[in-house]
């Protein structure tokens, strides 16, 4: 089994993807995928208190940017 997937969970819904395969990499895992829940999700699109560590839904593409990268395309 040099190929598996990890899940986790956090309390307010948001789920980790963790992919490894070990004939690739045998220290840790190749992918990592977020995937946000709504309710962690505040007003604006925003993830996190914090203005640096903030993220912002991008809706041209559904992707979250940087608070730097959402300022220049006029999100916030």
């Amino acid at each position: 089994m040099k190929q598996f997937t990890r899940t986790y969970t956090d309390d307010d819904g948001t789920t980790y993807i963790w992919k490894y395969d070990l004939d690739k990499f045998s220290r840790g895992p190749i992918e990592t995928t977020v995937n946000y829940s709504k309710e962690s999700l505040s007003e604006g699109g925003k993830t996190k208190n914090n203005k640096i560590d903030q993220k912002y839904l991008n809706p041209a593409n559904g992707k979250y940017v940087g608070y730097g990268r959402a300022k220049s395309l006029g999100l916030i």
